[in-house]
């Protein structure tokens, strides 16, 4: 590629990042129909958040993560579907804030078939007028950072796959 044009090599390297994002993105959705399905998952927010702080601490030193609430919440996704979606939101908290990261698990007292989990960060926050659009396939509000505009697309539909709503 680079004996056509010395940027190519780059270009192919990054439409093919952007293709494997899609491919993924639309396997976890099968993935994900599949499992709900079944109707017998089960997962522990706590354990699951505790696994992507791991990875996305490695990602960003920098950031700080505090975490709250119920550590017995259990929620009806699979624990794979779960992390995929707590992943996104807290990667792109820590991407995107200001420096601190806030995971708050609600307690489920108000109705124990639904959990809200909060992740916060202090960054500049959205604009109004943006909010619906982020979750579209492709939208990205800050180009000057790597991503594929695929990470909120994902939460949304495995999100709605199981029946949960994101804002």
């Amino acid at each position: 590629a680079t004996a056509h044009a010395p940027d190519l090599a780059d270009t192919v390297i990054r439409e093919a990042a952007v293709m494997r994002r899609q491919v993924d993105h639309h396997l976890a959705r099968a993935r994900a129909v599949g499992r709900r399905a079944a109707g017998l998952s089960r997962a522990n927010v706590w354990i699951s958040l505790e696994a992507v702080l791991r990875a996305v601490e490695r990602l960003y030193p920098h950031a700080r993560f505090d975490l709250a609430g119920d550590h017995d919440a259990m929620v009806a996704l699979e624990r794979q579907d779960l992390e995929e979606i707590l992943g996104n939101l807290i990667e792109n908290a820590a991407k995107y804030g200001g420096g601190s990261v806030f995971v708050t698990v609600g307690d489920g007292k108000a109705d124990p078939r639904w959990y809200e989990i909060w992740i916060e960060d202090d960054g500049m926050g959205i604009p109004a007028a943006e909010r619906e659009r982020i979750f579209d396939r492709g939208a990205r509000l800050d180009t000057g950072k790597p991503g594929t505009g695929l990470g909120l697309a994902i939460v949304r539909d495995v999100a709605e796959i199981y029946g949960g709503t994101v804002e």
